[in-house]
């Protein structure tokens, strides 16, 4: 719900703000009901629920339900060793996921790029800025992309000497997949740091790195760990770091 806000209208935010204020009523409501309540038109009520990525607002209700009904239910009491172990696991289980062959082979490609480009959506775009952040530290050309409206017109202005880094948990972030295939059309060669999963992003890339999560389904649940992100980011920092002493 909160992902694209920044790119809406101040209408379609008005509509955003009211759901999240209001999701009981938003679940026993129609569009013309939602409409008629904060005087705007049923089909800005359908047209922000497809710009969200709902097939209309019948699915919207149906997500804002089962939010709902997900939010009353008990949670497990989880003790404090249980937190520690499952992070533990994730980290754990992306670290054995990795080979020194495909670091290598990542770290060599960043390092010969003219420009790196960075790119991540969501709750995956604050570890692309940190990575981007360290990869200036290290004196390497790294560019953050941030606004979506860049992202869509950037695979016209990419060069052979070019790479892009994407982050994507479920590899299924369209506008991720968008510039991925985008670049790889233009000979451009595309680093994908993703879950271990059969997802559409691995298959696009020619570089991958993957980590481990138990969720990807990030459409609908944003609070899902990127613990197994930030190792990669880590491990691609601390060999490029290394490398550059040598």
């Amino acid at each position: 719900m909160t992902e694209r806000y920044d790119e809406l209208t101040h209408l379609e935010k008005k509509i955003v703000e009211y759901i999240m204020n209001n999701p009981r009523k938003i679940q026993d409501s129609s569009a013309s009901e939602i409409a008629d309540a904060i005087y705007v038109s049923k089909t800005s009520i359908i047209n922000l629920s497809k710009k969200l990525g709902f097939e209309g607002y019948s699915e919207l209700r149906y997500y804002v339900k089962d939010y709902l009904k997900d939010k009353g239910k008990n949670k497990p009491n989880l003790s404090f060793e249980d937190v520690l172990d499952s992070i533990n696991t994730e980290v754990t289980k992306t670290l054995s996921l990795q080979s020194k062959d495909n670091i290598n082979k990542i770290t060599k490609k960043i390092l010969s790029s003219r420009i790196v480009y960075v790119i991540g959506r969501g709750a995956s775009e604050p570890i692309a800025n940190l990575l981007c952040s360290r990869l200036a530290l290290l004196n390497i050309k790294a560019i953050l992309i941030e606004d979506p409206n860049i992202i869509d017109v950037l695979g016209d202005s990419l060069a052979l000497d070019e790479s892009v880094i994407v982050m994507s948990l479920s590899g299924e972030t369209e506008r991720i997949l968008t510039i991925a295939k985008t670049a790889r059309a233009r000979g451009v060669d595309v680093i994908a740091l993703t879950s271990f999963t059969n997802n559409s992003l691995q298959k696009i890339a020619n570089y991958n790195l993957f980590c481990f999560a138990d969720d990807t389904q990030t459409k609908y649940n944003d609070l899902i760990s990127r613990i197994g992100l930030h190792t990669l980011v880590q491990i691609l920092i601390s060999y490029i770091h290394m490398t550059d002493e040598e």
